[in-house]
């Protein structure tokens, strides 16, 4: 191993005595819950386009790097657009071996730069709040995370922006509780290429909408702050049904040609 990397990894973990101030889960998604805010989130993967990486769906792309850049680095947390970033960057306490492996090799370079633009003093929420099951070594508290989370939506007509291959809720009673589910759906891979169209739709039909979900990786990440500026709620909503899958099981034995069917006649736009 190089020097510099050692130096590097050094410092990375000195940086852990100090703390940036991010809410636990259940606070996180009890805020959401109690008030109308909005969200965007940034992970490892937007860290990675914003240091001029790719990451497997997303080409870097200085445009977007920049706009990651801007958005983290103006939040202003009394506004109406609430930002998360990793717990783990504080702590892995209550993850299982194979997620706290995972950030201790990528903070071991990382966490500096979470520092510099996240700073000291502003206050996050948990980006890895839609990330609730998988990663725990104990899953009891899930069971409730993900009731407060279909909170959000129950009874709410809800437009889902997503990539085609992500299908939210299709094999799974997820939003089963909303009144109403329409998509956009656009491209998996690469989504920022085609932003401008993706923002244009999305705003030209979001008064039809009590709630905005959005998985679009790191795109997600500024739609969410673009379209919270119109006035709108939106949430960057991840790998929740993902996360979801696995808390079931996939034991719902849900008929394929039905859920096929219903997820057609809900795209109301399609992008690429």
């Amino acid at each position: 191993m190089k020097w510099s990397t050692i130096v590097v990894h050094q410092f990375n973990k000195a940086l852990n005595v100090f703390k940036l101030n991010i809410s636990d889960t259940g606070a996180s998604i009890e805020l959401l819950c109690q008030n109308n805010f909005s969200m965007a989130r940034y992970g490892d993967g937007e860290l990675n386009i914003m240091m001029g990486g790719d990451i497997h769906f997303q080409p870097y792309n200085s445009e977007l790097a920049g706009r990651l850049k801007e958005i983290l680095r103006s939040y202003d947390e009394q506004s109406a657009l609430k930002i998360g970033v990793p717990l783990a960057i504080n702590t892995t306490a209550g993850y299982n071996k194979t997620a706290k492996d995972f950030w201790e090799m990528n903070l071991s370079s990382g966490r500096m730069h979470w520092f510099r633009y996240c700073g000291l003093r502003k206050k996050f929420i948990n980006a890895s709040l839609t990330r609730c099951y998988i990663d725990y070594e104990e899953k009891e508290q899930s069971l409730l995370w993900f009731q407060q989370i279909q909170a959000l939506w129950r009874n709410k007509k809800v437009l889902v922006v997503e990539g085609a291959a992500s299908r939210m809720g299709v094999q799974n009673n997820l939003f089963d509780n909303t009144a109403s589910v329409n998509r956009i759906i656009t491209k998996s891979s690469d989504a920022w290429i085609v932003y401008a169209w993706i923002l244009e739709t999305t705003l030209k039909v979001a008064k039809n909408y009590d709630l905005i979900l959005v998985s679009l990786g790191p795109t997600a990440t500024v739609l969410a702050a673009d379209v919270s500026k119109h006035g709108y709620r939106i949430l960057d909503i991840g790998h929740i049904s993902l996360e979801y899958d696995e808390y079931q099981n996939d034991g719902l034995g849900v008929n394929q040609n039905d859920c096929k069917i219903k997820y057609q006649n809900q795209i109301i736009e399609q992008i690429f």
